[in-house]
């Protein structure tokens, strides 16, 4: 496993060596850290760059083209898209089955997704989460969003299907004072999805930076430790909204290499 601790523009040919460099885990990335090219560029990064196979698709990244030829330019890439979002939801039954058709015609897993915390909403969208036969994933989204707490998270899961679970945005839970492993670890039956991602707070206001993850607050030895113990089988989708977005993945991705590594020593 020479090289896994190495970041930069080296580190994802020598991750790639190893086939289970990360354990069995499913790295992926959230196709918005890649928002700032095409949706062809952003699989190419992934195949060439990357090496990774699981993508969590930003909606802006798949509008305007015919889902089959999105299809073929995944199916040539080699990636696998298994999720969608972070979507909307509201009252309109109706608006809402057309994002899951988007999920039936892509075969997906997941959906990532911010509905308000409405009963009615959310009982739709458990009914019709089992109905299409496809997870839920709410998005907690920092100070001031609607889902910002595990608190917050847990009210809104009270009496839902496990169909209706958390996708655990690492950085934002940071934000808002959580403990992102102990997040996951309170709702490992409903963990339908990650975004891994790291924020470093700046001195002197309340602004958050974007890093690699395990260079700020974010225990990636920790979670991944957690993450190998319950066979995780879900998508981990690396997120970054920062500069240089392909080298701070594959330093993000390195760190996943490294707590392997640590985990199985």
């Amino acid at each position: 496993m020479a090289g896994v601790a190495i970041a930069g523009p080296r580190a994802s040919a020598l991750l790639a060596d190893d086939a289970d460099i990360y354990g069995g885990l499913k790295m992926g990335i959230q196709s918005y850290s890649l928002r700032d090219r095409s949706f062809e560029k952003m699989l190419d990064a992934m195949k060439n760059d990357l090496k990774l196979k699981y993508v969590e698709c930003y909606p802006a990244h798949t509008a305007g083209r015919a889902p089959t030829a999105n299809l073929k330019m995944l199916e040539d890439a080699g990636v696998k898209m298994v999720s969608y979002g972070v979507v909307g939801f509201g009252k309109d039954e109706k608006a809402n089955r057309a994002l899951f058709d988007i999920a039936k015609t892509y075969s997906l897993e997941n959906l990532s997704c911010n509905p308000p915390t409405d009963k009615g909403v959310l009982e739709q969208i458990d009914k019709l989460a089992e109905e299409y036969k496809i997870t839920l994933a709410i998005h907690p989204h920092g100070p001031g969003s609607t889902w910002p707490t595990a608190d917050v998270l847990a009210k809104g899961f009270e009496g839902r299907s496990t169909r209706l679970g958390l996708c655990a945005d690492t950085g934002h839970l940071i934000r808002a004072g959580e403990d992102p492993v102990k997040v996951c670890m309170q709702f490992k039956d409903r963990l339908h999805a990650l975004h891994l991602k790291d924020f470093k707070k700046l001195e002197g206001n309340n602004k958050w930076e974007d890093v690699p993850a395990g260079t700020a607050n974010l225990d990636v030895p920790g979670l991944v430790k957690f993450l190998l113990a319950e066979k995780f089988s879900k998508p981990i989708f690396i997120e970054y909204e920062g500069k240089e977005p392909v080298a701070a993945i594959q330093k993000s991705l390195a760190a996943v290499a490294d707590a392997v590594k640590k985990a199985k020593a």
